[in-house]
């Protein structure tokens, strides 16, 4: 029998039910539903006017839209993140669906669901909707968590990029994907790309999925929102000018460009930024900003799918009252004076993936470097030799890719000249320093003895080796085989190295950054550490110096190398990109032995030069030199006593 608390709750509930059908368009429900908390920048209701270009955005995520897929490469202060609110609030409580909405890491995802979803549920008036949906009356499910909100007729679901198990939820109808490139693109847990896990949700609705993705890109190479943008019909919001009415989009343009944002200065300090017109010209201030956002409208610059749209937005477009044009124009000149600051400007403010500008010596140039000399025989010049040694471990799918060593013999002249001796490669195994490649590489010592010879058949014998020791997974092999060899030690790259408390800084680079470093491993292991940077940079000096066709003695630091050398070789050897910062980038999936086994070589020739000039001073000092002797005592010194002796 039906009581009246049975038959009042069925009345509260019907009552709930919606009476006509959901809104066409959520920038519609936005408007009429969504109030803005204090804490934010334009607290009140909100005002579609003051960000017209996220309509569109916002209504091809209804479901009377024939988009399926949107995707948003963005500056910051646009509020596009408050228009994907608009999103999740309408499919929660307008026309209620499946809901999985991620984030890049779990900070973010907290801090959006606690900061900025609570105050939208309560704003929009649907919190009594949210509760379990199953249970009994003992049960004590909420169906209102932080990651996870129960309604009638769905589910909010949130995780971040890098939690598989929440990816591996039930099928979504709504995905929403914020920040993708904060995050790594694979998985953790080896299930693949983050982005093809989470879209596999959607497949069961067809053709009434909504995706949207959003994010400020971040390089170039490694951009997810970047790809994503490109693969869409690549819209541009196009605004009127105010003067002669032409529609344009928004550019910051360059300092030789005549249109863009441009600066009024007084005594070298910043006034105020206006934008010129790219056709009449004239000087458009930020206060007129609102009236050409209202006029904007988007335009496909791509043909894609009807159901693939993409967009960009820069700063330049954000409202006035958010972020000004002065404001960004200063943080134009502020990146400027910071060494990595046009990669935040590009990125945050410009709202494009940044690309590195890089240089390397140019590999024609290069190649011509090659002398009068056959590989493993020693030119006249050589005072001593030195190598370095690379640890492949290959790839067991990728057969061009096997198990080796590579391995530089470099000889060290007068005048700091190098000259390659041999480049060899030892194939096998290398997760054992007693066989496969490393067996090889010891019976090619015992048959060389590790001794080249001159021309005259004067022999030079290799004074140290550097071998890199990796990051972990070949590390030990590596220091049990330089137990083997004399004057062989594990090595390990960094950028750069500075100077540590109480230690005094490299005389040849900056005071405050080293060279390398000799650090203990234990009491039989001795590891150099390399500043990698410094001595590429070395290298791609030299090697601009060109051969002197008319003399027999080379510039000061030239490069010198074996006739039988092919491109291969010289590919390697220059394949890295210098850039602005000083840092070296190696395109992914490029081969870069050659360079990493000079690299150390050379490394490990300053080594041995300032032993020698130990040595020297040691020796001055016991036979009485003052201060002031010993202090000539140098690498020059050293090379000319050699040369000298030879």
């Amino acid at each position: 029998m039906i009581n009246k608390s049975d038959l009042s709750f069925l009345r509260d509930e019907n009552e709930k039910k919606p009476t006509e059908p959901p809104r066409h368009f959520i920038s519609e429900y936005a408007e009429q539903k969504r109030i803005l908390p204090p804490n934010t920048p334009f607290p009140g209701f909100w005002r579609n006017s003051r960000t017209p270009y996220s309509v569109e955005i916002m209504d091809n995520l209804s479901p009377y839209s024939p988009v399926q897929h949107t995707a948003i490469m963005k500056a910051a202060q646009l509020g596009i993140t408050a228009s994907a609110e608009n999103v999740v609030g309408y499919w929660m409580d307008e026309s209620p669906a499946e809901i999985l909405y991620i984030s890049a890491t779990e900070g973010l995802l907290e801090t959006w669901a606690t900061k900025r979803l609570e105050p939208l549920i309560d704003s929009c008036g649907f919190r009594d909707k949210v509760y379990a949906q199953t249970g009994n009356a003992k049960s004590r499910r909420t169906g209102d968590k932080i990651f996870t909100k129960e309604y009638v007729g769905g589910t909010l679901n949130m995780a971040s990029a890098q939690s598989a198990s929440g990816l591996r939820s039930e099928s979504k109808r709504v995905l929403i994907r914020d920040e993708i490139d904060g995050a790594p693109p694979l998985l953790r847990t080896g299930e693949g790309n983050w982005l093809s896990v989470s879209y596999a949700r959607t497949r069961a609705w067809g053709v009434r999925k909504k995706i949207l993705d959003i994010s400020t890109p971040t390089t170039m190479e490694a951009s997810l929102i970047n790809s994503l943008y490109m693969e869409g019909d690549q819209r541009r919001f196009l605004v009127p000018c105010p003067y002669c009415g032409t529609m344009q989009p928004l550019e910051f343009g360059s300092e030789s460009s005549v249109h863009g944002l441009k600066a009024e200065t007084e005594a070298g300090q910043l006034v105020q930024a206006f934008y010129i017109c790219d056709h009449c010209h004239e000087a458009i201030f930020n206060h007129q900003k609102t009236a050409m956002l209202k006029g904007g409208s988007w335009e496909p610059t791509a043909k894609a799918p009807i159901e693939f749209r993409s967009y960009h937005l820069n700063s330049l477009y954000s409202p006035v009252g958010m972020y000004s044009w002065t404001d960004m124009f200063q943080e134009y000149l502020d990146a400027k004076n910071e060494p990595d600051g046009m990669r935040s400007f590009v990125n945050l403010c410009l709202g494009l993936p940044f690309k590195e500008s890089g240089s390397r010596p140019k590999l024609e140039k290069v190649v011509e470097l090659r002398g009068g000399y056959s590989a493993g025989t020693v030119p006249d010049d050589v005072l001593y030799i030195t190598a370095g040694i690379d640890v492949q471990t290959g790839s067991q799918t990728d057969k061009t890719n096997p198990a080796r060593l590579e391995m530089e013999i470099l000889g060290h002249g007068a005048g700091y000249r190098s000259f390659s001796i041999d480049y060899k490669v030892f194939f096998g195994p290398v997760a054992d320093p007693y066989s496969g490649a490393w067996e090889e590489l010891n019976e090619w010592a015992e048959q060389t003895k590790l001794t080249f010879y001159t021309k005259n058949g004067k022999p030079l014998y290799i004074v140290m080796v550097f071998i890199d020791s990796g990051d972990g997974n070949v590390t030990d092999i590596v220091y049990r085989f330089t137990q083997r060899w004399q004057n062989t030690f594990p090595s390990k790259g960094f950028q750069a190295l500075k100077k540590r408390k109480q230690e005094s800084g490299d005389q040849i680079t900056q005071s405050n950054f080293k060279r390398y470093r000799a650090a203990k491993v234990n009491e039989d292991i001795s590891l150099y550490e390399i500043s990698t940077n410094y001595y590429k940079n070395h290298l791609y000096n030299n090697l601009k110096i060109e051969r002197r066709h008319t003399e027999t003695r080379q510039r000061p630091g030239f490069c010198d190398f074996p006739l039988q050398y092919g491109e291969k070789y010289f590919k390697m050897l220059t394949v890295e990109e210098k850039r602005s910062d000083g840092s070296f980038h190696c395109p992914k999936g490029a081969r870069n032995e050659a360079l990493d086994c000079r690299v150390m070589a050379q490394c490990a020739g300053d080594v041995y030069l300032d032993a020698k000039v130990l040595e020297i001073k040691a020796a001055a000092k016991a036979a009485g030199a003052t201060a002031a002797q010993i202090q000539q005592f140098n690498h020059k010194y050293v090379i000319d006593l050699m040369a000298k002796e030879t």
